[in-house]
């Protein structure tokens, strides 16, 4: 599951963006602040997501929090 970093341009919000298994991303994403529907990706997540592997170390999902 991809976790995307997403910006908008109007508002400069930044917020997470979670793109389930087995789905395809969303080719329009809403900022979660003021609405815009200009708001893009600015970096993915590559690679399993932590809730899919048991993770030790924390994960920048997550914050770097230790589960």
């Amino acid at each position: 599951m991809p976790v995307y970093i997403i910006k908008c341009p109007d508002c400069d919000h930044q917020f997470k963006g979670l793109v389930l298994a087995n789905t395809q991303a969303p080719k329009e994403w809403v900022c979660s602040q003021c609405g815009s529907h200009q708001a893009k990706p600015i970096f993915q997540y590559d690679g399993e997501h932590p809730l899919e592997n048991v993770h030790g170390a924390g994960c920048p999902c997550c914050g770097g929090i230790n589960k």
